[in-house]
């Protein structure tokens, strides 16, 4: 076998069940040690003489064994528990994603007569809609730049939101993590303050194609485009519509290898089919009310998620540390949460030095 320089191959000796030590190495405790002794900057390691060095509690082989039965045992329910809630949060995306599709491209009158959009990716829509270029949609299309982070005469004592792509996530921005001066806004002709209610877009590398909306008057960096002052499409429903054919404009239009990105020039360019701006903000607010439910449901869903992850940590934890005694315990005999008997008040500690503390 062949690895990186940054893994530690370890074989396991006779008389230790593998699977005892998988968990223990990745229980709480030991992490949180491991975390304790390393050293780097950009990335923290610590060396395999030291790592070989490191002792911990071992039991005999029968309860390492007990220990390791059991914590596949819970630790494979609660894996099934969270990949359930993981499903749900798949099927609770597609139905989002369905829906604002219908919505953006069919309107709200199932009824309603249909016509060739003559877009091939975006199909029909209904014969009333009219096809609107992005440039055309809005009279302001613009972007941004970052001042140098090493001069801080642009950023210290700043007041102007900045907005980076890092904050598009979905929903409004009413308050951002840097700011610049007054003087980066005069001196940087490519800065310019976007009104509050503009559409922000990400087009560059791993963000690419996430929204945001102002609620306060900003500016941004060169990876975001801004579209603002609306003539036919309402940002509300442009919102909604990038969100259904994100995807397929980073297909289509994207330039780029690992990280595709678009450019102002092809959002200004994209052709969106819209109704008159009254059906629009009806559309808008139709899928900001049956979105809400579908979006707590999936809180929900990930709030469980973290729930059953931190359970997990904690029986591991427990469990290899010998806070609750295992030895007695059998697969599919039911008992209180477990019914095991705790054999110890702290966990234990490690050492460098050689041995559990």
């Amino acid at each position: 076998m062949i690895t990186s320089v940054d893994v530690c191959i370890l074989k396991i000796r006779r008389g230790v069940d593998s699977r005892y030590v998988v968990y223990f190495f990745s229980s709480s405790p030991y992490l949180a040690f491991m975390k304790s002794v390393s050293r780097g900057g950009t990335r923290e390691r610590v060396s395999r003489s030291f790592l070989g060095s490191v002792r911990f509690p071992l039991p005999s082989k029968k309860e390492q064994d007990a220990i390791a039965a059991f914590l596949d045992h819970e630790t494979g329910k609660i894996d099934a528990l969270i990949e359930e809630q993981r499903r749900l949060i798949e099927l609770l995306k597609e139905k989002r994603q369905a829906v604002i599709s219908h919505a953006v491209t069919k309107g709200l009158d199932p009824n309603v007569p249909m016509k060739d959009s003559g877009v091939e990716w975006l199909g029909e829509v209904p014969v009333h809609w009219e096809l609107w270029k992005v440039s055309h949609a809005f009279r302001g299309i613009g972007s941004g730049t970052t001042p140098p982070s090493n001069q801080p005469q642009w950023y210290e004592e700043g007041t102007v939101p900045w907005v980076t792509t890092s904050e598009l996530r979905e929903s409004s921005i009413v308050d951002t993590k840097k700011r610049i001066t007054e003087r980066a806004l005069s001196e940087f002709s490519s800065l310019q303050m976007h009104p509050p209610g503009s559409l922000v877009i990400a087009m560059y590398g791993a963000t690419i194609g996430r929204l945001g909306f102002l609620n306060v008057a900003a500016t941004t960096n060169q990876a975001c485009c801004v579209l603002s002052r609306p003539e036919a499409v309402e940002p509300a429903f442009a919102f909604y519509w990038f969100l259904a054919f994100k995807d397929v404009v980073i297909r289509l239009y994207a330039s780029g290898g690992g990280q595709p990105n678009i450019n102002q020039e092809t959002i200004a360019a994209l052709r969106v089919a819209a109704p008159s701006r009254q059906e629009q903000q009806s559309i808008a607010q139709f899928l900001h009310q049956n979105l809400a439910g579908m979006d707590a449901l999936i809180e929900e869903a990930q709030s469980a998620i973290s729930l059953f992850q931190e359970r997990r940590s904690a029986l591991i934890s427990s469990a290899v540390t010998g806070k609750i005694d295992v030895r007695g315990w059998q697969a599919g005999v039911e008992s209180d949460e477990p019914e095991l008997a705790m054999v110890a008040e702290e966990p234990a500690g490690y050492s460098g030095q050689g041995g559990a503390a």
